[in-house]
């Protein structure tokens, strides 16, 4: 179960938040699910997914550092590939995957 928080709380915790735009991250998010969601004026703003001490925020209107769009479709189009590879079970896939997440938000952190 996810909690609502304020941007602004996010942005206090200290915490590094990557920000990826709705849906940009599907395949690498898959089995993660988020600790938390803001929302604004419209409704539903995004969520946070806690991942090895980093935030990553992603939905309409993300907050924290940019993730650089060609280094995120990269690990994304690789997790995809994972995950259609029904030749692996669930938990070789979820592994793999996980490995990418963790590189990806390495690359970004040191961006």
């Amino acid at each position: 179960m996810k909690f609502k928080v304020t941007k602004k709380e996010m942005r206090q915790s200290g915490r590094d938040i990557l920000k990826i735009g709705y849906c940009n991250a599907q395949f690498l998010l898959r089995g993660f699910d988020p600790v938390a969601y803001s929302e604004r004026r419209e409704g539903w703003g995004c969520d946070y997914y806690d991942i090895n001490g980093v935030y990553i925020s992603t939905g309409y209107d993300p907050i924290g550092k940019a993730v650089n769009y060609e280094m995120l479709r990269e690990y994304e189009n690789k997790a995809r590939k994972i995950w259609c590879d029904y030749s692996r079970n669930y938990e070789d896939q979820a592994a793999a995957v996980e490995g990418l997440l963790f590189e990806m938000i390495e690359k970004a952190k040191a961006a």
